[in-house]
């Protein structure tokens, strides 16, 4: 959990992966992901990301049966 001391909120961070194939348009940046891209399941293992984040895409590509919510 995390205290912000300037007005006094918790927090519980979680990470969420999920699973898309595109059916049309292109990628558009937002306000929480500024470099939005598609990666092939080889390219993973050179990308930055949060430990927690690259456990769940390893369970996806495991193809564990069913969510890991641990």
């Amino acid at each position: 959990m995390i205290l912000y001391t300037s007005n006094g909120e918790v927090r519980q961070e979680f990470s969420i992966v999920f699973t898309a194939r595109p059916t049309g348009g292109h990628l558009q940046p937002s306000s929480e992901s500024s470099e939005p891209q598609w990666v092939s399941p080889e390219a993973i293992s050179g990308l930055q990301m949060h430990p927690s984040m690259r456990q769940r895409i390893q369970h996806y590509l495991d193809k564990r049966p069913g969510p890991y919510p641990g």
